[in-house]
């Protein structure tokens, strides 16, 4: 994840170095992507809170809540947590976006939608007009929520799932792949959509039977 960040980010920041829990450092390292790596412990001690500012890049560990305790630590710490806004998003009336966001590349934030804090937004999303995205929510490319859509804390968003209008969704809850969502959540809830039928033909056979049905 940081990783992916970094490569955003190096574009229109600059990037003082990295910084991981303890024990999650090898033997050894002390760089990665070719910059500083430094033990959470020694953060302070190598970038002072007084000169640099902080984006956690944490997955959906715990559905969220790892991302949450870590932003809260940072915080803690005395350093301001950044935001992160690819450049062809656009920017329309009434949008807020929390600290410790990040919105990749080409996703639609319609007005008057309101995002938390530590929200992650990959790629190709589209957010209708006047939703609310709770705090430490995960977001995957291709989602798409209607407008007046209602996001609880923490929730995850598969690929491609889509939501309906003035839906609310729960906290916490698990939204898989390819999920429609057409009726209001509670929270710790799941759904998951049927994966894919395997098709009895082989590619070229169903190609070859499928034209023979358009005849």
């Amino acid at each position: 994840m940081a990783r992916v960040v970094f490569s955003y980010l190096r574009r229109s920041r600059r990037v003082a170095g990295f910084a991981v829990d303890d024990c999650c450092i090898a033997d050894g390292a002390d760089t990665f992507c070719g910059l500083p790596l430094v033990p959470l412990s020694r953060l302070q001690e190598r970038f002072s809170s007084a000169v640099c500012s902080v984006l956690p890049a944490v997955g959906f560990l715990e559905m969220n809540e790892l991302r949450r305790r870590k932003q809260r630590e940072l915080e803690a710490m005395g350093y301001t947590v950044e935001r992160y806004i690819h450049e062809s998003v656009l920017e329309h009336d009434g949008v807020t976006v929390g600290a410790g966001s990040v919105i990749l590349d080409h996703v639609a934030v319609h007005p008057g939608t309101r995002i938390g804090r530590g929200v992650f937004i990959a790629g190709n999303v589209n957010i209708g007009h006047d939703c609310t995205i709770g705090d430490f929510c995960w977001i995957n490319a291709g989602v798409s929520l209607a407008g007046c859509v209602q996001v609880g804390d923490g929730t995850f968003f598969g690929v491609n799932s889509c939501v309906g209008n003035g839906v609310d969704i729960g906290a916490r809850n698990f939204i898989g792949a390819n999920t429609l969502i057409g009726k209001n959540t509670a929270d710790d809830e799941v759904y998951v959509s049927p994966a894919g039928v395997k098709f009895p033909l082989g590619s070229r056979e169903f190609l070859t039977y499928s034209r023979i049905l358009e005849h």
